[in-house]
């Protein structure tokens, strides 16, 4: 080619050029993230189907739904995903596949709503049903269709930074006691032991890791996605009755779920986000 007929690019066509590519990288990226946490959620809940079938087995084999965690003679405990991880022949380290580096005991990315499937926390006092522990043996619920048994949980570290309590602890508190997970209002019976909440005064929250909405797989094996504001409205997800009487002891039903009448203990320095 005669030299006068070359022509390279300018300065500004090459600007021009890298300012539109770096649009379209700003533009595709998000929808790329997007589709990698709906295909994370998507194998969450393909995950979460396993120990959900082995809950059912479980419950149909003891007459009783799994402990939220037993203390052994050595000291170490033996928690809810453990026994359905020996019973199914399931694997213990089965997790939310948005959190791979999360530590499978007090850090779990499942919690499971103990509170009404099986807390076997010491609470020998009167008027409790289910003396000498706070919810165990809990033999059957009403709804199983519409009661939470295990959900994707951001434990009590809800809020970063959540710092590691000393030298000793691991030091993802991000999930700290995210094995469990708080109802919106917890039982009387609750109110009246030594720990309200999963650990002490500080809930365990659903997460919103999944664009918004967390994963739930319910007592009768079927996992559906559920929004934490659909969540934490009132006890009807958590209960095992499919509906929340409420606080008033007039209304029809009371009985069978008297709970506090606040959602938050405000001593512990948590926000409430749902309202």
């Amino acid at each position: 080619m005669p030299r006068h007929a070359r022509r390279a690019f300018t300065l500004i066509e090459l600007l021009v050029v890298i300012a539109i590519v770096a649009l379209l990288i700003a533009i595709t990226l998000p929808a790329l993230r997007s589709a990698r946490e709906a295909a994370r959620a998507t194998r969450c809940a393909a995950v979460m189907r396993q120990p959900a079938a082995a809950l059912t087995l479980y419950q149909n084999d003891y007459r009783h739904f799994p402990a939220h965690q037993i203390r052994l003679p050595d000291g170490s405990r033996h928690r809810w995903f453990a026994a359905l991880a020996e019973y199914a022949d399931t694997r213990i380290g089965v997790r939310c596949p948005s959190t791979p580096d999360w530590e499978i005991s007090r850090n779990h990315s499942f919690g499971y709503n103990y509170k009404y499937l099986g807390s076997m926390r010491d609470l020998n006092i009167p008027g409790n049903p289910f003396r000498p522990y706070e919810s165990f043996p809990v033999r059957d619920i009403h709804d199983p269709t519409r009661t939470i048994a295990f959900a994707d949980g951001d434990g009590s570290g809800r809020s970063l930074p959540y710092a590691p309590e000393g030298p000793d602890q691991h030091p993802d508190r991000w999930g700290n006691h995210g094995y469990t997970l708080d109802p919106t209002y917890i039982p009387l019976r609750s109110e009246l032991g030594a720990e309200k909440y999963a650990a002490g005064i500080h809930r365990t929250f659903l997460s919103e890791r999944h664009r918004g909405v967390s994963n739930a797989a319910f007592v009768d094996a079927h996992v559906a996605a559920v929004t934490p504001a659909e969540a934490y409205a009132d006890n009807r997800l958590w209960n095992g009755h499919g509906f929340d009487p409420g606080a008033d002891p007039k209304v029809y039903g009371h009985h069978l779920d008297p709970h506090v009448p606040y959602k938050f203990d405000p001593g512990s320095g948590q926000e409430w986000p749902y309202h």
